[in-house]
């Protein structure tokens, strides 16, 4: 292997993925693994993976077609850090890269460019409270930083784009859409929903989200006790890795009187996932601060309704496909809800609109796009 990256005159791009601790970030890494992993083979790039340990573990397809270089330390957030401003810049010079692409939001300190920042959504500027103190004031220095160095700045939505005009100054001629590749469902078999949820009875919601503040929860939760009080019989599944509110939802759900009904399964595999989408009366995605809001996507994908906040990014991806709702109004949730589950052909037909606008999403083409990102900044 040509260590410099220049064989086949590929144009070499060091892609920045310290900061993603596999299977703990979420929708950021899903997003970063759907864009690398859709970049076409015979692109003129050459991409080179500067990762975690157990990130070729966790994303062998992506190993297999690029080179991965890993830190030998850089287990705790500070140490990862640091890695950014010395490791990788070091690692980025030796190999004489054309390009380097810091996916997780901030450019580092020291290093050669030209680079390329992603920059999912500036929620740590417009809801300081919901983040760490420490973070909040590294995230105040870096992002307009990283957004005046980078040569491009790739963000996942129209409404992203915008806010990143708007509220840190950046040039809109900088400023890329390039959003998530559609995923094709699992090709295996439903899971038998008993096998997955054997407490779950009859009829029920998905919400696949972690616990984060701004993911709402509660707002379902309450909207389940109305069910509850008018006779409605359906449940709320919620999917993900571990969160800072579960135990606090859990006992929301004792005080409403809807534990029976509240069902929290966790980090589960993504066919037993597609499996809840085929069989969920519909996705509802309560979130009150998305970037794009890749599980929307999923469930249309998937054949499933979807109701999701009037917020954020929501209204742009779901765009006329899905019921768009106060995120703050749990009476309407449960309108919603209700009228979904007791009425077949309102599912059928936001179920049709959702495929048509998968099939929108779907006919755009995210890793070219990327690639002939990576060709303009390096100047070819």
């Amino acid at each position: 292997m040509d260590p410099t990256g220049h064989g086949r005159g590929r144009v070499a791009v060091g892609v920045n993925l310290l900061w993603l601790r596999a299977g703990r970030v979420g929708g950021t890494e899903d997003y970063a693994v759907r864009l690398l992993s859709a970049v076409p083979p015979d692109a003129p790039v050459r991409l080179t993976l500067f990762a975690l340990g157990g990130f070729a573990k966790a994303h062998p397809s992506l190993a297999e077609r690029h080179e991965v270089v890993t830190p030998r330390a850089a287990g705790l957030r500070p140490l990862r850090v640091l890695a950014e401003h010395t490791w990788l810049a070091a690692q980025c010079r030796r190999r004489g890269l054309d390009a380097v692409h810091h996916f997780g939001g901030t450019v580092p300190l020291v290093g050669a460019g030209p680079f390329v920042v992603t920059i999912h959504d500036l929620q740590p500027l417009e809801h300081p409270q919901r983040f760490s103190l420490l973070k909040r004031l590294y995230l105040r220095a870096m992002l307009p930083w990283s957004v005046r160095r980078a040569e491009a700045i790739v963000t996942v939505s129209e409404f992203c784009r915008r806010r990143l005009v708007e509220r840190l100054g950046a040039d809109p001629r900088r400023v890329a859409v390039v959003p998530a590749p559609v995923e094709a469902p699992s090709a295996v078999p439903d899971t038998p929903l008993g096998a997955v949820a054997p407490d779950v009875a009859g009829p029920f919601v998905l919400y696949p989200a972690v616990a984060y503040p701004h993911k709402n929860h509660e707002i379902l939760l309450r909207a389940l006790a109305r069910l509850a009080a008018d006779g409605v019989d359906v449940s709320l599944v919620s999917s993900g890795g571990p969160g800072p509110r579960d135990a606090e939802l859990d006992r929301m759900a004792i005080e409403l009187g809807v534990a029976d009904r509240w069902h929290r399964l966790g980090r589960i595999p993504r066919a037993v996932l597609d499996g809840l989408y085929r069989h969920a009366v519909a996705t509802v995605f309560p979130s009150t601060y998305e970037g794009y809001g890749l599980p929307v996507v999923e469930a249309m994908a998937r054949g499933c309704p979807v109701v999701a906040a009037d917020a954020g990014a929501l209204p742009e991806v779901v765009g006329m496909a899905g019921r768009l709702v106060d995120p703050g109004d749990p009476g309407l949730w449960a309108a919603a809800i209700a009228e979904l589950a007791g009425d077949a052909d309102a599912r059928a037909r936001l179920r049709d609109a959702g495929a048509r606008r998968v099939g929108e999403l779907a006919g755009l083409d995210p890793g070219s796009e990327l690639c002939d990102l990576y060709l303009r900044v390096a100047g070819r």
